[in-house]
């Protein structure tokens, strides 16, 4: 969660701890200061975010139930289902490798902007995810050099950036385009 103060929560995959996440000034310095707790035990002035917190936890995972109820009707409809390829399977497995390697930092929401046709989010670790509001998304990661395409029947298809670069398709292509055009705007220029 990113809060209205820039401070921000990670819950952590079992749904009880979270990192708190806030930048501080230390000396002449501003440096983001990691804290650990639980949703039982956290300082009292953190009340109000965790309460908050947890209402959204109960919210993505009753999303997350209707989705997987859906999803299972739909398999059960649709036997015809396609399959990633190997080529595929292994970017993901490269761009979520670092999200489970315990020495780095859990990642979190860094930045967030809302423009006319999308919502962008910054991940700590150079990770961008752009959700369109025709429900296609594109996911890019720097570490791993690749693009992740959600396409509207929510189909995902990862691509080494280097190849959809090259020979963009028509509906990547213009994804791509929009979310470089929106970055030039808000990187300042030097």
């Amino acid at each position: 969660m990113y809060f209205n103060d820039s401070t921000k929560s990670v819950l952590g995959p079992e749904g009880e701890t979270f990192m708190y996440v806030e930048r501080r000034r230390v000396g002449n310095v501003n440096e983001h200061v990691y804290e650990m707790h639980t949703l039982s035990s956290y300082p009292e002035a953190l009340q109000k975010k965790v309460t908050l917190l947890k209402h959204f936890r109960n919210y993505l995972v009753e999303q997350q139930k209707k989705a997987d109820e859906e999803d299972g009707q739909k398999k059960n409809a649709d036997c015809n289902g396609s399959a990633d390829t190997d080529a595929n399977k292994a970017a993901v497995e490269v761009v979520t490798s670092r999200v489970d390697d315990e020495s780095s930092p859990t990642i979190y929401l860094k930045k967030w902007v809302r423009t006319k046709h999308a919502i962008l989010f910054r991940l700590s670790n150079g990770t961008v995810q752009v959700v369109f509001y025709d429900h296609t998304e594109v996911l890019l990661s720097d570490e791993a050099k690749v693009v992740t395409y959600v396409d509207k029947k929510r189909h995902r298809t990862t691509y080494r950036l280097d190849d959809v670069t090259i020979d963009p398709s028509q509906e990547i292509g213009k994804r791509l385009k929009y979310t470089r055009d929106i970055f030039s705007q808000l990187l300042p220029s030097k």
